[in-house]
């Protein structure tokens, strides 16, 4: 009994103290006396009165990934981005936007060297018709006055310098003047021209006038196409309309003039069709219709070449040559980082030099390739001035200012940051070199371009293919050294000081012992 008395007694246990949870003091309740069950049946009643709609806008982000982007980064980047676009658009048809209404920059120089009426073959009442019809001025000069007066449509068009009256000044001169880009263009009325009017009048000799003794009145306009192929075609179209405007104007005066009836009998019918003709005189003409879009997209797709070369030597070339000699670390792995004096390391300036040869290298394989495609194409034009390898020179020369421009930028903005400035100021060159149009038919903003240089590069190419300002190639050259020299330097020193404080990082933290 006794023992079955001890097997029914309750167990009794010792109590230990336990330290409080943090948890269950923060939602137990003031009294101590709480059961410890009433904390499981709060919860569950607050849990109760959430209802569904409150659940699924709790967990609407868990299920969308738009509310976790669209923060203050997403909107940085829009507004950047977006900059961006518009500067590109900006530039690019703002640069042609509308040059016809700039035509009026245009400066033609007009030159009259017509001496005049020679009556001696000419029937007498004839002779005094054209007399009394001239005011005793020859042809060019009525024509002078009409391009010159300033109340005058044609005036209007152009930007005119008279040096009719300046005597230094002969056709070779100002055609020099031209080729030396003066001026854009000459208008030039020749000697003959009073004297080729009266062949459409009968002759004393030799009877009415036949159309074996026509002679044209022939006005002479000289240009240089190859310095800028498409600003020409546009003032080529504007003289050709001053022209026909001109020969309607004087037929018209003629027409009108209390002596029509005479003239209409007298001067043969081909004078009513066309009076005064238009001859071109073209300098250094563009031969091959695709290789004036070969002057600067030959510098586009170089400069693209220059920054793959840049980004690639400064992201993916191994860059463990700048920690040779710097720090050694021995096969024992426990044994601790070390500093090396015995091992000789490459100089700063050893290593920037070194890469800007492997960029250099970069540039001629490109240049190659760049300059192989017109040469191979049909119907290469090439100046008489210069020859192939003059060209391939000149794009290489040009390509390491890009490089020189580039590896700057790259210092200045880190690799990564870079490519964007890059980019924007490829934009900025190419529309402001004058490539497409001179600038006297674009914005004024557009004159920048004088400073870079791309705008050689292009004026170089057009001199080496066309032969256009080709005495003032020097200044193509001069320039575009001056682009290679300066930013190199600048990227020199700051590469070197670059290259010296990692190096300096590195031993810093080679000497920091690890704490145990």
């Amino acid at each position: 009994m006794s023992a079955e008395k001890d097997t029914q007694q309750p167990q009794q246990f010792s109590m230990v103290p336990l330290e409080a949870d943090p948890q269950t003091t923060r939602n137990s309740s003031s009294s101590s006396t709480t059961p410890v069950h009433q904390v499981d049946t709060i919860t569950e009643t607050e849990m109760g009165e959430v209802t569904p709609a409150q659940c699924t806008k709790e967990s609407w982000p868990q299920f969308f990934v738009l509310p976790h982007l669209l923060k203050k980064n997403a909107w940085i980047l829009l507004a950047a981005t977006t900059f961006v676009m518009l500067v590109y658009i900006w530039l690019y048809l703002g640069s042609l936007w509308s040059p016809m209404s700039r035509v009026k920059n245009v400066e033609i120089v007009f030159y009259n060297a017509d001496k005049g009426f020679d009556y001696s073959q000419t029937p007498a009442p004839l002779a005094q018709l054209f007399q009394t019809i001239t005011h005793n001025n020859s042809m060019g000069t009525m024509i002078q006055s009409q391009i010159m007066d300033p109340e005058g449509q044609l005036n209007h068009i152009f930007s005119w310098v008279d040096k009719t009256n300046e005597p230094d000044w002969d056709r070779d001169s100002l055609v020099d003047h031209v080729e030396k880009a003066k001026a854009w263009g000459l208008l030039y009325i020749p000697a003959n021209f009073s004297s080729n009017f009266l062949s459409f009048a009968p002759s004393t000799s030799t009877g009415p006038a036949t159309v074996a003794t026509l002679k044209t009145l022939d006005m002479e306009y000289v240009f240089d196409q190859g310095r800028s192929y498409a600003t020409h075609s546009i003032v080529e179209k504007y003289m050709s309309r001053s022209m026909e405007t001109l020969s309607r104007t004087f037929e018209r005066q003629l027409l009108t003039s209390p002596a029509n009836q005479t003239l209409l009998q007298n001067l043969h019918p081909t004078f009513w069709v066309q009076s005064i003709h238009l001859t071109e005189t073209i300098m250094n003409p563009v031969l091959v219709y695709g290789q004036n879009f070969a002057t600067y997209v030959v510098f586009i797709v170089l400069y693209i070449g220059s920054m793959l070369a840049v980004y690639s030597i400064c992201k993916y070339l191994p860059n463990t040559i700048e920690t040779i000699g710097v720090l050694t670390f021995g096969n024992d792995p426990n044994e601790p980082i070390r500093k090396s004096s015995q091992i000789p390391k490459f100089p700063a300036i050893r290593i920037v030099l070194g890469r800007n040869t492997v960029a250099v290298m970069f540039s001629i394989i490109h240049t190659v390739f760049i300059w192989m495609v017109p040469q191979v194409l049909h119907g290469h034009q090439m100046s008489e001035h210069f020859n192939g390898g003059i060209a391939f020179a000149f794009i290489w020369f040009t390509g390491l200012s890009f490089i020189s421009i580039l590896f700057l930028l790259s210092h200045l903005l880190t690799v990564d940051g870079f490519q964007g400035p890059a980019t924007m100021l490829m934009i900025l060159m190419f529309t402001s070199s004058g490539g497409i149009l001179d600038w006297v038919i674009m914005p004024g903003f557009f004159r920048v371009g004088k400073i870079f240089p791309f705008t050689y590069g292009v004026r170089g190419l057009r001199s080496i293919y066309f032969g256009s300002l080709r005495e003032q190639m020097w200044i193509n050259w001069l320039v575009i050294l001056a682009w290679i020299v300066i930013p190199g330097i600048i990227t020199l020193f700051m590469a070197r000081s670059e290259i010296r404080l990692r190096r300096e990082n590195m031993r810093r933290t080679a000497s920091i012992q690890p704490q145990v």
